[in-house]
């Protein structure tokens, strides 16, 4: 009845390669799980589109079964659309929203708008261009309705 129970743990690691066995040994350990496998099984998920960038992983345990779900943060996922396209720090108006799109269910904002803004933010801190602007710029832009966001996607 008790390993029934479902867990929930979060990792963080680099995408592609192999967590490290001393950190997976901590959170995984005590659920009775092979932290070399779940390094293994983490690196053989995340080696194809996440290589090199920082991610995290959702690992549900149920019955000493481990079910992984990459979780990407706003930063990961900019830093791979950069990635895929080899423009360091520049992104166009239409990756921008895609990003958007992908943010929008983990996001508190009642608006899509809002949630363009979150992730303008998050280039800011990035020093990322959008279209050859800087995040700020482009984000007064949008605040005075120069540039107009979708009501809803």
């Amino acid at each position: 009845m008790k390993n029934s129970i479902k867990k929930v743990v979060y990792i963080k690691s680099k995408g592609g390669q192999v967590a490290s066995a001393s950190v997976l040994a901590q959170k995984i350990g005590p659920y009775g799980l092979s932290p070399k496998k779940i390094g293994e099984d983490f690196a053989k998920k995340t080696k194809k589109n996440w290589d090199g960038i920082i991610v995290t992983i959702k690992l549900t345990i149920i019955k000493k079964n481990a079910y992984l779900k990459i979780v990407p943060s706003v930063s990961s996922l900019l830093k791979r659309e950069m990635q895929l396209y080899g423009k360091p720090s520049v992104l166009t108006f239409k990756q921008l929203i895609k990003i958007s799109k992908k943010v929008q269910t983990k996001s508190y904002s009642k608006s899509f708008k809002g949630v363009v803004k979150e992730v303008l933010g998050t280039c800011c801190s990035m020093g990322i261009l959008i279209d050859r602007f800087k995040a700020k710029s482009f984000l007064r832009k949008i605040e005075n309705d120069e540039i107009a966001i979708p009501k809803s996607i």
